[in-house]
């Protein structure tokens, strides 16, 4: 009886077990179709958002190029500084859900560490001018002049940190220092910090002052400093480090972020970077070009068209194709040197026109024709679909 109720019991328990895996893989499952879903949406209205955006930023740039009097010029670069700050915006929303859903990839080259330090840095001196503030750069001595990684991320980084340090400085100078924490004959512990003033305000609390993260004892939480450290955090984490905020003294903040990165070689550090230039193919812009430019969008259209014009030479010659299937009918007229080619279009898009293309070049044995994809997708594999 008692082996029977223990058999019994046993069954029970097998059967709870795989009811509760079953109720578990459905559950991951969901979370993984939420995350794709969302993905997709992000990437929708990234590209909605972007398409208008460049257009406003082209229009701007047209009007910086004509005769302006001192109060245009003033009002068509406020106009041009909105809308690449909100470009800005949208490329940190669409980094926000890469590193959510874990897609954000990373490179893993040589990099000028000075270099990148600078480039970033003094744009952003010269901005802050004007809220009478100042930003200083120091990069030690014994910092390598190249480290292996992704030197383009390290650069967003430094900029989110320079970015959220300026937005919480009422006045002052913000410094950045860049040193070694340690190292090895293979790696170096490669670490910037940002530091800044803070201001008390009426209640006797640090403006943006930020709140303790839950569970970590005497870190600070970067949630609510804004979503550029946010940002940086999770690529810093992407790159086996991290940023964390700390209040060294009273009226002060600093930034850090730590990471640890490969040495190179000597042979590496002295081989030299490829410059326009020196890549085969580089050079200057020939005086006659055939330019067949297809966008579903009239008003692109017309901008890409205008500004083709006032670059080119004086025998360049533009066509327009509003979509896929007019470009292919008048490339059976005459095959032009360069497409540039809307990605999303109705009836027949930019990817299987470019398809088409290619098959017909093969076909026929003709010499591919360039084409450029014109596309503000952005997310991840867009950029391999369009090479694809």
């Amino acid at each position: 009886m008692e082996g029977t109720q223990n058999k019994t019991t046993e069954t029970d328990c097998r059967e709870d077990l795989e009811i509760r895996i079953g109720e578990l893989g459905e559950a991951l499952r969901r979370a993984e179709e939420s995350a794709k879903n969302k993905s997709a949406f992000m990437a929708s209205l990234s590209y909605e958002i972007r398409t208008p955006l460049n257009s406003i930023i082209g229009v701007a740039g047209l009007f910086q190029g004509t005769r302006l009097d001192l109060e245009q010029k003033k009002f068509v670069e406020m106009l041009s500084s909105s809308a690449k700050d909100l470009l800005g915006l949208v490329e940190e929303l669409l980094d926000l859900s890469l590193i959510e859903t874990g897609r954000i990839t990373l490179k893993n080259d040589p990099f000028p560490v000075r270099a990148i330090c600078s480039r970033t840095i003094h744009p952003m001196a010269v901005s802050v001018q004007e809220r009478r503030l100042s930003l200083e750069l120091r990069v030690d001595p014994g910092v390598p002049e190249y480290l292996r990684g992704d030197g383009a991320r390290l650069a967003q980084i430094l900029r989110n940190m320079v970015g959220n340090a300026i937005a919480f400085t009422p006045k002052g100078t913000v410094s950045v220092r860049v040193f070694l924490e340690e190292e090895t004959d293979a790696s170096a512990v490669l670490v910037v910090q940002v530091t800044h003033p803070f201001e008390k305000d009426g209640n006797g609390k640090e403006r943006g002052e930020i709140s303790p993260r839950p569970g970590s004892g005497d870190g600070e939480s970067l949630r609510s400093s804004g979503m550029d450290l946010l940002i940086a955090e999770g690529v810093a984490a992407s790159m086996g480090g991290g940023v964390t905020v700390s209040g060294l003294k009273p009226g002060e903040r600093s930034i850090f972020f730590r990471a640890s990165m490969e040495k190179i070689l000597p042979e590496e550090e002295s081989r030299p970077a490829a410059t326009a230039a020196s890549r085969p193919g580089a050079g200057s812009l020939p005086d006659a070009l055939s330019i067949m430019v297809v966008d579903d969008n009239r008003f692109n259209r017309s901008l890409t068209r205008t500004i083709l014009r006032k670059m080119g030479g004086p025998d360049w010659k533009i066509s327009l194709a509003e979509g896929g299937r007019e470009a292919l009918a008048l490339m059976e007229e005459e095959r032009p040197d360069l497409i540039l080619m809307d990605v999303q279009m109705p009836e027949m898009d930019g990817l299987e026109c470019a398809r088409t293309i290619r098959d017909r070049e093969s076909r026929a044995g003709q010499k591919p024709v360039a084409i450029v994809a014109m596309t503000a997708y952005a997310m991840e594999g867009d950029r391999q679909k369009c090479l694809d």
